[in-house]
């Protein structure tokens, strides 16, 4: 999910957690449950250092990795806590644990509902975890937080108002993946005379999914929008040889995109001073365009001379991109 909506949770997780009578009875433990709780919720994505540090590629391919993993939940867990109880030491540590671990927990299974994944499986796989259902920002999930907001104002009972918000969530989130699985047998029955795989990517819309079908050859781009299947593009699945394809795969931009994206398709613009190569990712369409991409810059001699990957929603933001990554090696 993205980062407002992980914030709404760990408050939504605070007001909740006025349920339990630990809680509720201690105003010092409620404030640092409620530290835990939204520090928590945000806290698998503090692996953005990467990016400060090793630069947008490296990011990339590393996001939701390790920090999401199974053994990453304790020790968040354990690390947040330590650290408010040391300003809080009078608190009961049992309580201010379990509902920082409850945060970071649902961090994490709400990033495998939606179509980026997580590893959450490390160490035991290195598979990313995707259950396509919900989309990276979903407007009903934020909106119930919202609401719930309100009525902790209005009533002052956030334990009672978050427990029917949380109950309404559950209920929305298995419609969301009972009505996924029904668009994949649809796509499905459509493409019934052919051999492929069905991958549903939601939209921020209840009755419109994205979806790729992909066969042993190609990749078809389509959206479900009232149960009725729209297809947008074909892309071919695999490139002819190509010296300036396999140039620029040896890029290290490249090779951390091709590390998360299964579903990619490329592209080779030539210019009289070189090529420009596109790898993009299928599943993630905005009209027309595919902004999850890698694209790199090489000369006629197949030298890489710049490179960038990332999301890139404009081409004047890909050229600004490109300029400020000026390769010197791969």
């Amino acid at each position: 999910m993205d980062t407002s909506t992980h914030v709404a949770m760990g408050f939504g997780l605070a007001g909740l957690a006025y349920l339990d009578p630990a809680v509720s009875s201690n105003s010092e433990l409620a404030n640092a449950v409620l530290l835990g709780t939204v520090i928590g919720s945000n806290a698998p994505d503090f692996d953005y250092v990467i990016k400060l540090v090793k630069g947008n590629g490296l990011y990339i391919e590393h996001h939701r990795g390790a920090s999401h993993s199974i053994p990453a939940l304790f020790l968040w867990t354990i690390f947040l806590s330590g650290i408010l109880y040391l300003f809080s030491v009078s608190v009961p540590i049992l309580p201010l644990m379990y509902w920082t671990f409850l945060a970071v927990s649902l961090h994490v299974l709400f990033d495998v509902f939606n179509a980026y994944g997580t590893q959450a499986g490390k160490p035991f796989t290195k598979k990313w975890l995707s259950l396509n259902f919900i989309p990276l920002f979903d407007p009903f999930i934020m909106l119930l937080h919202l609401v719930g907001f309100g009525g902790w104002l209005i009533s002052g009972k956030p334990g009672p108002v978050f427990l029917i918000v949380y109950g309404v969530i559950i209920c929305y989130l298995f419609e969301r993946l009972i009505s996924s699985r029904k668009i994949a047998k649809l796509v499905k029955f459509h493409m019934i005379d052919q051999v492929g795989k069905v991958t549903i990517i939601p939209t921020i819309f209840w009755n419109n999914w994205d979806v790729v079908f992909e066969t042993a050859n190609s990749y078809q781009i389509g959206r479900v929008k009232q149960k009725k299947v729209i297809w947008i593009h074909k892309f071919g699945k695999h490139y002819s040889p190509s010296s300036v394809i396999d140039a620029a795969r040896k890029d290290k931009d490249v090779r951390h995109f091709l590390a998360v994206s299964s579903h990619t398709h490329v592209v080779v613009i030539s210019s009289r001073t070189g090529y420009e190569v596109r790898f993009s990712d299928v599943r993630f369409r905005s009209k027309n365009h595919y902004p999850f991409m890698a694209v790199v810059k090489l000369n006629s001699d197949y030298e890489v001379l710049s490179s960038y990957t990332g999301w890139i929603h404009q081409p004047t933001q890909l050229n600004e991109k490109l300029s400020s990554q000026k390769q010197i090696s791969t």
